[in-house]
C-alpha cells in the first residue's frame, strides 16, 4: 500500500471540502431567507387577529395603481433573477476554482433574495389596503420562486466540471 498521495488528489480533496463548506453556508442563508417568508405570514396573521377587522392603515386614490405595479413587478422578478445571475456568472476576473465557487454562492443567495421580494410586496399591500388575498397570492409566488431557485449541489458540481 502506497502512502504517497499525489498533489492533484490533495488539491481535489481541498476543492471538494471548500465546495461543500461553501454550499452548506449558502444553505444556512437560504434557510434564513425562507424562514423570513414564514415570519412575514405569521406577522400578517397576528396583525389580522390583533386588529380585527383590519382594513389597512391607508387607502389612497393611487393604491390600485400601486397594487397593479407591485403585481407586475412580482411577475417580472423571474426576469430580474435571470439577469442578476447572468451578470454574476459573466463578471470579469479569473476563472479559477475559488472564483467559480464564490460566483455560485453569490448567484444562489441573490436569486433567493430576489425570490423573496413578492412576499414583501404582498406585505406592503396588506398593510396599506388590508386585503389578505394580496399577501397570500404574492406569498405563494415567493414560495414558487424559492422552490425553483433553491440551491442544488448537483448544479454546482456540473457547473464546476464544465469549467
Amino acid at each position: 500500500m502506497d502512502l504517497y498521495i499525489n498533489e492533484s488528489e490533495m488539491r481535489r480533496s481541498k476543492d471538494v471540502s471548500l465546495l461543500k463548506e461553501t454550499f452548506n453556508k449558502v444553505l444556512l442563508i437560504t434557510a434564513a431567507i425562507i424562514a423570513s417568508l414564514f415570519i412575514s405570514a405569521a406577522l400578517v396573521e397576528w396583525i389580522r387577529s390583533a386588529y380585527a377587522p383590519f382594513h389597512g392603515v391607508a387607502y389612497y386614490n393611487w393604491f390600485p395603481k400601486l397594487k397593479n405595479f407591485l403585481y407586475l413587478m412580482a411577475m417580472f422578478n423571474i426576469l430580474l433573477i435571470r439577469y442578476v445571475v447572468m451578470r454574476i456568472y459573466i463578471a470579469p476576473g479569473t476563472d479559477n476554482f475559488e472564483t467559480i465557487v464564490k460566483r455560485l454562492s453569490k448567484a444562489d443567495i441573490s436569486s433567493m433574495l430576489i425570490s423573496e421580494l413578492p412576499c414583501f410586496y404582498g406585505l406592503v399591500l396588506f398593510l396599506l389596503g388590508g386585503d389578505l388575498i394580496d399577501f397570500y397570492m404574492l406569498f405563494g409566488l415567493s414560495i414558487i420562486y424559492c422552490t425553483i431557485y433553491f440551491p442544488r449541489y448537483n448544479k454546482w458540481v456540473s457547473i464546476i466540471e464544465e469549467n
